[in-house]
């Protein structure tokens, strides 16, 4: 049953048409690349609609399926361990769990199965050490635990080569104040995922370079930054002044 929020009417579908359409859909993917079309034949690409819905429900039955088997086994201290992974659609946050790998895969490991199918669910370890890339944190193990940064691929060297349009042109027909709202998006994403103080600084300080360097007014944006650090009173057990005095210290 589905129900339209604009217009208060509701579909109703079996179970069976579901299904139905469910198999049209995984057996017609096509993408189109470089003036030649594709056949996709294995996973479902992200731009399709419920792409994100059904790739989520797929990992889902099979990891439901190996807790449900842990359970019986008895095996509780390994579930509290899995506690800790996250996934986002198909990437996986494992930490501190270096026997993850060892039943990532059905048929495999000592508890008479794993997880996922390997020949449709590949996993490529990215990284064993005290850092790695999730989404777009870096995330990095301490004494104190683990801790987040801001982490932009577009930056890395294998993609200099790609041009890419950043952020709003300061000669764009939008209104000077829907550009500037960038800082302020920005801003409170670095806030909630910076860790540490000067995290936070150099992901501003870059920020104002950025847009300066694109023609937007220094004068402006450094009022802009001002205006939310001033909201926010005290961040990272420092007022927000001194906080925007490490930002000039910079920027100037």
């Amino acid at each position: 049953m589905f129900e339209n929020l604009h217009s208060f009417k509701v579909v109703v579908a079996e179970a069976s048409d579901l299904i139905s359409w469910l198999d049209f859909l995984l057996d017609n993917l096509f993408l189109c690349f470089d003036h030649y079309i594709y056949k996709q034949c294995i996973g479902i690409p992200m731009v399709a609609n419920c792409a994100v819905y059904l790739a989520n429900l797929y990992l889902f039955t099979y990891e439901f399926d190996f807790i449900k088997h842990l359970l019986k086994s008895n095996t509780c201290p390994v579930v509290h361990r899995l506690s800790l992974v996250c996934r986002f659609v198909d990437n996986l946050f494992v930490p501190d769990f270096p026997d993850f790998e060892n039943f990532m895969y059905l048929n495999q490991g000592s508890f008479g199965s794993g997880i996922y199918p390997e020949t449709s669910c590949e996993l490529n370890c990215m990284s064993k050490d005290f850092s790695c890339k999730f989404l777009h944190l870096t995330v990095r193990q301490s004494p104190q635990g683990l801790s987040c940064d801001i982490f932009d691929k577009h930056s890395q060297p294998e993609y200099a080569g790609i041009e890419m349009i950043r952020m709003p042109h300061v000669d764009s027909i939008i209104s000077m104040t829907a550009k500037l709202w960038v800082t302020n998006s920005q801003f409170y994403r670095f806030l909630r995922l910076c860790s540490f103080k000067k995290l936070f600084v150099f992901q501003m300080v870059s920020l104002v370079v950025f847009l300066k360097v694109k023609g937007y007014p220094l004068k402006i944006l450094l009022k802009r930054t001002r205006g939310l650090l001033i909201k926010e009173k005290f961040l990272f057990g420092i007022s927000t002044f001194g906080i925007f005095k490490m930002i000039l210290l910079w920027v100037l």
